[in-house]
């Protein structure tokens, strides 16, 4: 499979994964919306782009476009710009325009090892259920920030599930991964900070895997931030290595 193939394949199995309350197409990109303060679930995802690489009235009037579609729903515009962006000088021309580069990332790609080691009890849920949700949320997210993930969870049509390690009678780590036939996305992976250290993100990791690898899955893939590096450590330790990346450009308010 080619980069940009793998690139495609990879994307659209996370917006099965995570998705959001609306879409529409415009010239190819894909305009997403909805669904809490996430920038993946409101942002125009620009895999592909229908009107020529080189043509910049096009490329002015699909921009202005898609700042229409953010305005109407209050968001500010944001576009989710990875290496296999159309065209091609996308970003620079959001630069230029005064778009803030944010959110660098990672996405990163490992076989799925079931036989890998769980040294801690792991529960698995179904569904966002309250122990789910006190596993995957910070506790000091707002309801509101909290309700929208759930809701989240709530949308996925792909076979779900969400570990859980608990301590003491209380969830003190969790991760949510969703199949999608030989993929499988890790998402929202979270240990409690006084519980940091003692390998519980591992054996979610590793339950997951057992899970993952029964439903038909090969490969995991999650997303990254590049100033996450406790994160970006743990998952190179289990195998995973870096195949492509992506960053936002968001316009800040008074630059429309």
């Amino acid at each position: 499979m080619v980069q940009s193939q793998l690139i495609a394949t990879i994307e659209k199995a996370a917006l099965f994964a995570w998705p959001p309350v609306e879409t529409a197409f415009f010239r190819g990109w894909l305009l997403r919306g909805g669904g809490g303060h996430s920038r993946r679930l409101n942002s125009a995802a620009t895999l592909d782009f229908e009107g020529g690489d080189g043509d910049g009235a096009s490329l002015a009037r699909a921009v202005a476009h898609v700042e229409r579609w953010y305005g109407e729903r209050g968001a500010p515009p944001c576009f989710h710009l990875c290496d296999r962006v159309r065209p091609q000088g996308l970003d620079p021309y959001l630069e230029a325009r005064g778009y803030d580069r944010l959110t660098d990332t990672n996405v990163m790609l490992a076989a799925i090892d079931p036989h890998m080691v769980c040294r801690h009890a792991v529960e698995l849920e179904g569904r966002a259920t309250a122990l789910a949700m006190n596993a995957l949320c910070d506790p000091l997210w707002s309801s509101t920030v909290r309700a929208a993930r759930a809701a989240v969870i709530s949308r996925i049509a792909r076979p779900i599930v969400i570990a859980v390690v608990t301590i003491d009678g209380a969830p003190r780590a969790g991760g949510l991964c969703v199949v999608d036939g030989e993929l499988a996305g890790i998402f929202s992976v979270r240990s409690d900070p006084r519980f940091r250290r003692r390998g519980l993100a591992r054996s979610v990791m590793a339950r997951l895997a057992v899970w993952a690898h029964g439903m038909g899955a090969r490969r995991f893939y999650l997303q990254v931030e590049d100033d996450n590096a406790p994160a970006l450590g743990l998952y190179r330790s289990l195998g995973f290595a870096t195949v492509y990346r992506y960053h936002y450009r968001q316009l800040g308010e008074g630059r429309a």
